[in-house]
């Protein structure tokens, strides 16, 4: 769950070491930046709408839908002719609309983070021409405080910059950059049905160990329809392989 101020916040320490390290070096866009940093976009660690609040919506809309489908159908079965043709048909796609919006914050989770980040997406999809970007859940690696909450601590659009083996991340609450020479270790990440890396670096003296995951939506398929299970070796985790790629770590 995401704290209510930074000096709570498991980032405190590196936000405080990436402004020790920055000062007042003007720049616009985090490409321009040559250190690694974790800089807080605004007083608080989350403002406003966050993709778990749509995440929710989506969910009860989805019960609403496969309720509904059951109410038309059984409405169905009382009637002949045309009017049940046009219940039969209503109810499979109140139904079927239903089990779409479970997937669809799944599915549509880049543009929902785009969207909430605003401006600051608008360079990076620019210099993400022949680059795919990312979203993930950023939050801290202690399995042991990890809960499942509807803010999360920040959501970010990865941009994954080979050339320079660094990885830019915008998020909603935060803006970070993991250059290569900083990566103390990359490990793989899991936890219920979030696939990811789990990352330490050094930002100066401090050190900054993050979790960057997102829900797989075939692990979420298997979840919700449990006779696939034999489908889970398909199950690949991009992120953990985009990062070694990118910051040439194992």
């Amino acid at each position: 769950m995401a704290a209510k101020s930074w000096d709570q916040d498991f980032r405190y320490a590196a936000i405080q070491a990436s402004i020790r390290q920055i000062g007042d070096q003007p720049f616009q866009d985090l490409s321009q930046l040559s250190c690694s940093c974790c800089l807080p976009v605004a007083k608080k660690p989350i403002v406003g709408w966050s993709p778990g609040w749509f995440m929710l919506f989506a969910l009860i809309l989805g019960f609403v839908g496969l309720f509904g489908g059951m109410v038309l159908g059984g409405m169905a079965e009382k009637q002949q002719g045309n009017a049940f043709a046009v219940l039969l048909t209503a109810a499979v796609c109140s139904s079927m609309g239903g089990l779409s919006l479970f997937f669809m914050p799944l599915v549509f989770d880049r543009q929902l983070v785009r969207w909430l980040i605003g401006e600051r997406a608008r360079w990076m999809m620019n210099r993400a021409r022949t680059n795919r970007v990312m979203a993930a859940e950023v939050t801290h690696a202690d399995l042991s405080a990890m809960k499942i909450s509807i803010t999360g601590d920040d959501f970010a659009l990865i941009l994954f910059d080979d050339v320079n083996r660094r990885v830019l991340m915008e998020g909603i609450g935060a803006r970070y950059i993991i250059q290569a020479v900083d990566v103390e270790s990359i490990a793989p990440f899991l936890y219920k049905n979030y696939l990811g890396a789990e990352i330490v670096y050094r930002i100066g003296e401090t050190e900054l160990k993050l979790a960057i995951a997102r829900t797989s939506l075939l692990s979420e398929t298997i979840r919700q329809v449990p006779i696939l299970f034999f489908l889970k070796r398909f199950v690949s985790n991009k992120i953990l392989n985009r990062f070694r790629e990118t910051l040439n770590v194992d």
